[in-house]
């Protein structure tokens, strides 16, 4: 007798089925989680060097690494950039805790971003090339662990330590030698020796970007600066470039609701009421260990997943820790979340973005005494310039730009002007000179000297 098949009945089973597919997902993938956050299993060796020696060729520092199975530590430094300056020197002399901690790694110091080759240091998406020191994390046959570094708009010193690098170098340690590490298929993939080197030169639209700016080819090394320049060129040029790229690169876990500490690097000190961290379930003395799927060491991996993430509205899987408990949620953030104070960065004061005033603002004599004070730098042949023309003089001061009077410094003055003016708009400015004052007006141009 054939038996008749319920087809509801059918249905039920089989979403019952493909609901336990969906369900036991997570809890593998949690799982495998708790091991590659939990407790390390690692075995460190003796360090496999007497003491630390900072290589120049990168390319034989790989080598040196496969034979000895050590990892890589990679730094960058631009020389003639002041900040990060003491932390480098901190980390060249090395320390009682540095030290024995770097003997374990193929140490390499890099000190021309030109150098940068994309198949080992993914600059375009896990470097601020706003910072004159950078490290990268690598495993012995040149695969991607971590970064470490960063800055913001207080000091080169809010966001890294001595403490903070030992730390992410132990972590970075633990996993390294993990005998479960090569399981968790974590890690970034392993570099194309064979393939082209793909160095910032040779970027498509370098040779045009060197041409505007002739200097460069003059110049003994590439600074990190001209790197980020170089890529907004590039997407300018191919029309795919978007203002946010200036105004809100590398934001701060506090712009998801989260302060970290730093010398710690991961545990959470602190959440904002209402903010998607405290959304997301994550509390003060949780330890943040994964990111959108990426095993965090330290701060600045963190902010390279918050930085990697879109500009508009995104959410981000999380996973920390709370005592032994492995714990789990998302961050849902809003169009605009990553907007940042970004008017130190070099690429947006400074950058190939936005227009000229036509002079330099320099400090002025009433500069920090709550109010704008600046005197304008014209240069050489200041008569030939368009802003002089309209009545500017180097023996004015500038208390008020389009309505601002805020008491800023050189930079933080640039970096509010190239981002909220455009060639063609009107500028105000309202200037003193003897003990009076008056009003200036000029147009933005392109260029404000004669070819």
């Amino acid at each position: 007798m054939r038996r008749r098949v319920n087809l509801d009945t059918g249905a039920t089973l089989i979403a019952l089925f493909v609901m336990g597919l969906f369900l036991s997902a997570p809890a593998e993938e949690k799982m495998r989680w708790d091991e590659v956050v939990g407790r390390p299993q690692a075995t460190i060796p003796e360090a496999p060097f007497d003491s630390v020696s900072w290589r120049s060729d990168f390319l034989a520092a790989t080598n040196e690494a496969k034979q000895t199975g050590a990892p890589l530590l990679v730094t960058f430094r631009c020389l003639p950039c002041k900040q990060c300056a003491a932390f480098d020197k901190n980390v060249l002399e090395g320390s009682t805790r540095l030290t024995p901690l770097l003997r374990q790694f193929v140490t390499v110091r890099i000190t021309d971003a030109a150098q940068l080759d994309q198949r080992f240091f993914p600059f375009r998406t896990h470097q601020d090339l706003d910072l004159s020191w950078w490290a990268y994390l690598l495993g012995s046959e040149g695969q991607l662990y971590g970064v470490f570094g960063g800055k913001d708009h207080v000091s080169d010193a809010t966001r890294i330590s001595e403490a903070a690098f030992v730390n992410t170098l132990q972590r970075v340690l633990d996993h390294h030698y993990d005998p479960r590490r090569e399981q968790w298929k974590v890690d970034g993939p392993k570099p194309d020796l064979i393939a082209q080197a793909q160095p910032p030169k040779e970027i498509s639209s370098y040779n045009k970007f060197a041409d505007e700016k002739p200097w460069m080819k003059k110049q003994d090394c590439m600074h990190c600066h001209q790197v980020g320049d170089l890529l907004h060129f590039d997407e300018m040029e191919k029309d795919t470039f978007r203002i946010e790229q200036l105004s809100q690169p590398w934001p701060l876990p506090e712009n998801v609701g989260i302060e970290l500490d730093r010398d710690h690097g991961l545990l959470v000190t602190k959440v904002e009421a209402g903010s998607a961290a405290q959304k997301a379930g994550i509390r003060k003395g949780d330890e943040l260990a994964v990111a959108d799927k990426t095993k965090l060491f330290g701060q600045a991996d963190f902010r390279g997943v918050l930085h990697r993430a879109s500009f508009d509205k995104a959410d981000l899987s999380m996973m920390w820790k709370r005592g032994g408990e492995l714990l789990s949620g998302k961050l849902d953030m809003p169009a605009g979340w990553k907007e940042t104070d970004n008017r130190w960065r070099k690429t947006v004061y400074d950058g190939i973005y936005g227009p000229r005033f036509g002079f330099f603002p320099i400090k002025g004599p009433n500069q920090g005494k709550g109010s704008m004070s600046f005197k304008p730098f014209l240069g050489k042949n200041a008569e030939q310039n368009s802003v002089w023309k309209a009545g500017v003089r180097p023996n004015m001061e500038i208390i008020e730009v389009n309505g601002r009077s805020d008491d800023w410094d050189s930079r933080e003055l640039l970096g509010w002007f190239r981002l909220n003016h455009k060639v063609g708009d009107e500028v105000t400015l309202k200037v003193r000179q003897n003990g009076k004052e008056q009003t200036i007006r000029y147009q933005l141009l392109d260029k404000y000297r004669p070819d």
